[in-house]
């Protein structure tokens, strides 16, 4: 059953998730491109924004992108040493999406508090990010088919091994009985 179920396994990688090391090249570039956003982040001026008298909610969502940022890029570092893990897959879609909502108010701040230039660099790091997160997306798209069409064998598997435990079994013939010596 293992060998069954190896080789079955084996053959569903080949079919739609990228080799290993094909995924961990994707992965480093998607951080490498959510990376270089911190840089340009750091070159907001907080200070400057507080004596503006900013609304908190957007401080709120500046420290949570970053938070954001810093999270996403540790799991992506995990996902890079276990590529097979769909919940870290998931969480990083979920990060995506928070970065998304996030991202676009605070770019409002960005360019009422701080200058033009600033807020289409910041702005160009997240869109860099765009062909990186669709190819992150497919390769999640089918790492989760690859776990529900190996999900299907073993639950077929289990069922065959349940019928045949469950068959009965057919009686042992008696014994021969042998020829009383006379």
């Amino acid at each position: 059953m293992r060998l069954l179920v190896f080789l079955f396994g084996s053959l569903l990688y080949a079919q739609g998730i990228p080799a290993e090391w094909n995924a961990r090249q994707q992965l480093d570039e998607l951080k490498v491109r959510f990376e270089a956003i911190s840089p340009e982040l750091s070159k907001i001026d907080l200070n400057h924004w507080r004596s503006e008298g900013v609304a908190v909610a957007y401080l709120s969502q500046f420290e949570s992108i970053q938070t954001q940022l810093k999270s996403l890029t540790l799991a992506i570092a995990d996902l890079r040493q276990s590529p097979e893990k769909l919940a870290i897959a998931l969480e990083i879609f979920l990060r995506f999406d928070s970065l998304d909502s996030m991202q676009r108010s605070v770019m409002e701040a960005v360019r009422k508090y701080e200058t033009q230039a600033l807020a289409d660099s910041i702005e160009s790091k997240f869109v860099d990010t765009a062909v990186a997160r669709n190819q992150f997306r497919s390769y999640m798209l089918d790492l989760a088919a690859n776990r529900d069409r190996e999900l299907d064998v073993l639950v077929q598997e289990a069922q065959r091994c349940r019928v045949e435990k469950n068959m009965p079994v057919p009686p042992k013939p008696p014994a021969p009985v042998a020829p009383k010596k006379k």
